[in-house]
């Protein structure tokens, strides 16, 4: 009778243990399964707002380059309604990322506020080189982006 008990016993032990070894395994699946989503949401954050900065830096110097040079023109009318839209496609991204990825904050906003700059340039010189600022903000964004969501990084 004690040998059919303990082999009861043994096989009740060993069906735990596999139990709670499956659930500790199917956690840390689900631990990994969201880390990676949120990853992947970081990076779509990031994505976002770099584009975005970059429709509405190319729409903001071609307005600029039409104002300096066409006053009162249809062309730069379109110009400025495209870069009004451009600015507003900024806003949902920019909340996105200031959500999901605090740590860019500095970075992302810098870039912005370079590529806000570009308005009211006085000259094509200044515009030039207030689009190369706004370049090199958004280039320093992306690597600070890079190394923060590196996985090798963490």
């Amino acid at each position: 009778m004690w040998p059919s008990i303990v082999a009861v016993l043994g096989t009740l032990a060993g069906a735990l243990t596999a139990g709670l070894l499956q659930q500790r395994a199917a956690r840390t699946a689900r631990a990994e399964q969201r880390a990676d989503t949120h990853r992947q949401d970081q990076l779509g954050a990031v994505t976002d707002f770099a584009a975005a900065l970059d429709a509405h830096r190319s729409a903001m110097f071609h307005r600029e380059r039409l104002a300096l040079t066409e006053a009162g023109t249809e062309h730069q009318l379109e110009a400025q309604t495209k870069s009004h839209d451009t600015r507003a496609a900024i806003t949902a991204p920019h909340v996105r990322l200031q959500v999901l990825i605090p740590e860019l904050v500095g970075p992302a906003q810098r870039a912005a506020d370079a590529t806000y700059a570009l308005r009211n340039a006085p000259g094509r010189p200044e515009l030039d080189a207030l689009r190369r600022a706004a370049e090199e903000a958004s280039t320093t964004f992306v690597a600070a982006a890079a190394a923060l969501l590196n996985p090798n990084h963490r």
